[in-house]
């Protein structure tokens, strides 16, 4: 199956989270100092994948919610959760109305989903300016995104990687420098050499770009880093880890 607009099918298939057990523990080490929250405190976590960083936050002491659009990921993540005995609880997005209270959680992370966020901007501020009605004021945020700067700068138009399920995707991109948007097509080899191929396109944000997204929704960025290395921001960084802020009175 082939065609543009497969961005909504590989969330619901899961191909957009790319973490790892590995990885999450040092990310997440570094970005939950950024969310500058006390523990115990409650953070949802979108786009949250198998669960690794959403299970890892939970090991410091916060009680996590994580969601994500793939069934697969949240049943593993509840799994996981479980056997580790964490505060951590999963459910399936988007799925109707959220079975969450409003103004209900201190914080909230997104780390770990390749596209950033949604995919589109549009849809990406109609998806933060929604959950930040189920955040408490004063809610502190924190966001690893693709950083647009340092896609271009480091372009690679052919790539592979291999997805949490095992298969092989290989990978064409294309820059439109218009919109700032990836074009790419993807080739999925499953583990029974099935291929499958699906055509999509996401928007890469420059820091500017995306601190504008969220001042128009109502929050207000307090820092800008250069991924969770917690450099500066430079045009050789993949990707940007952004705090900010949710205050009644901003």
């Amino acid at each position: 199956m082939e065609g543009w607009g497969d961005l909504e099918r590989i969330f619901r298939l899961g191909y957009h989270f790319k973490g790892d057990a590995r990885s999450a523990a040092q990310e997440v080490e570094f970005a939950r100092r950024l969310l500058a929250l006390p523990t115990g405190s409650r953070v949802l976590m979108p786009f949250c994948g198998a669960g690794f960083y959403a299970i890892e936050l939970a090991l410091w002491g916060y009680e996590v919610v994580g969601m994500d659009p793939c069934p697969s990921l949240v049943e593993a993540a509840t799994q996981k959760a479980e056997e580790e005995g964490v505060s951590a609880s999963f459910l399936t997005y988007p799925n109707g109305p959220l079975s969450l209270d409003r103004a209900s959680f201190d914080g909230f992370m997104v780390i770990g989903n390749r596209f950033g966020l949604t995919g589109n901007e549009d849809g990406d501020e109609r998806f933060v300016g929604a959950l930040k009605d189920y955040l408490k004021p004063d809610s502190h945020l924190v966001f690893a995104l693709p950083h647009r700067d340092g896609l271009v700068s480091r372009w690679l138009p052919k790539d592979w990687e291999e997805t949490w399920d095992q298969a092989i995707v290989l990978i064409q991109r294309e820059w439109d420098a218009t919109t700032s948007y990836s074009k790419e097509r993807w080739t999925r080899i499953r583990t029974d050499n099935l291929r499958e191929q699906f055509r999509l396109s996401f928007r890469v944000y420059s820091a500017t770009e995306f601190s504008s997204l969220l001042s128009r929704v109502g929050l207000q960025v307090t820092k800008v880093l250069g991924g969770t290395s917690g450099a500066a921001l430079s045009s050789e960084h993949l990707e940007m880890l952004i705090q900010a802020i949710w205050s009644q009175n901003s």
